[in-house]
This record gives C-alpha cells, sequence and structure tokens, in this order.
C-alpha cells in the first residue's frame, strides 16, 4: 500500500488481484485500486491512468473523457520512466 497527498487530501493506492478492472479509483474515500494479475509494466500504466482520475476529482470533474485520461496517463507514465 502507497500513499500520497492531493491538494492536502490524503490518498491510498491498494494492490490487490480481486479487482475486477486494471484499476479504479474511488473519489470519495481517496483510494486508487490497481489490479494485480497484469505485468507489472500494466500495473505501472494503470496506476498512471488512475492517478490522473484522482487528479481530475480532486479538481472539481466527476465527468471524465476516458481518451483524454489514458492519452494524458500514457504521456505521463513516459515521463515518469525518464525522470531522472
Amino acid at each position: 500500500m502507497k500513499k500520497f497527498k492531493l491538494a492536502g487530501a490524503d490518498w491510498v493506492i491498494k494492490y490487490s488481484p480481486d479487482i475486477s478492472d486494471l484499476g479504479r479509483t474511488d473519489p470519495d474515500n481517496c483510494v486508487i485500486y490497481i489490479n494485480t494479475r497484469q505485468s507489472e509494466q500494466g500495473q505501472s500504466l494503470s496506476l498512471a491512468h488512475e492517478i490522473v482520475h484522482a487528479i481530475m476529482f480532486t479538481m472539481g470533474e466527476r465527468d471524465h473523457d476516458e481518451r483524454f485520461v489514458e492519452g494524458f496517463a500514457q504521456l505521463l507514465h513516459q515521463y515518469e520512466k525518464q525522470a531522472v
């Protein structure tokens, strides 16, 4: 389990093989769930995707365009893998 803060709110990342999706964000409880039945790279990409959702929820956005979220997540993931 990992933790991080967004705008003062404490978020938790929970890893589990019992999640039906690749990942899921629960904005009401500030929890991101990542399915561990995927590869490490898949988990990393799913986490980036769910972090974008968490940021958007924190900004007050409740209706998310999945195409935008996935594109942003891919670029965020690319950045994280190259950042020194």
